[in-house]
């Protein structure tokens, strides 16, 4: 019954059966999670995918919000990406500037830290995105940025969130990586 379950659920329905056992962020970090890739099977991955479990927030230098959603996959060695989203843009008094959706349009760079099983990795995962807000022109070449800190090395400082061009202070959200 258990496979028929997961088998008609899909990647979401095991994604968030498994979420409801285990957290990604600062607590799911030290060396109760920290396997090495090689006990869990995995030997140099470069196909990944990703979520952002629930909105993801980041402010500008003026205090305004981003708000992202959104998820992908992406494979390193070949430096590709296939990933979207939506987003709203707030002033620092909670107006709303603009809203729409995202796509990336070029893979920069991945930094894995590996984790405890292929559906529970941590990285720093960076690239290109075009911004389409409802009823204005696209934002070509934002460079975005999602960080995962499940296995995070020592010492390493960066907050768990997205960031989206100038909204480079990661103010809340949580992010997954996996191995497909």
């Amino acid at each position: 019954m258990k496979d028929g379950v997961f088998r008609t659920l899909g990647l979401t329905g095991a994604l968030a059966a498994g979420l409801l056992t285990a957290s990604c962020g600062p607590e799911a970090t030290g060396p109760s999670l920290a396997a090495p890739q090689a006990q869990v099977g995995l030997r140099d991955p470069t196909s990944f995918s990703f979520n952002l479990l629930g909105p993801n927030t980041a402010d500008n230098a003026s205090g305004e919000t981003i708000r992202t959603t959104g998820s992908g996959s992406f494979d390193d060695a070949a430096g590709t990406i296939v990933a979207s989203g939506s987003f709203t843009h707030t002033t620092a008094a909670g107006s709303v500037v603009a809203k729409g959706t995202w796509e990336a349009t070029a893979f920069t760079s991945f930094e894995g830290f590996g984790g405890p099983n292929p559906g529970f990795q941590g990285g720093v995962l960076e690239f290109v995105a075009t911004l389409f807000p409802s009823g204005g022109s696209p934002v070509t070449g934002v460079p975005m940025s999602v960080t995962c800190l499940v296995n995070k090395p020592a010492g390493f400082a960066e907050d768990e969130g997205t960031t989206v061009g100038a909204f480079a202070e990661k103010t809340g959200g949580a992010t997954l990586f996996h191995v497909d």
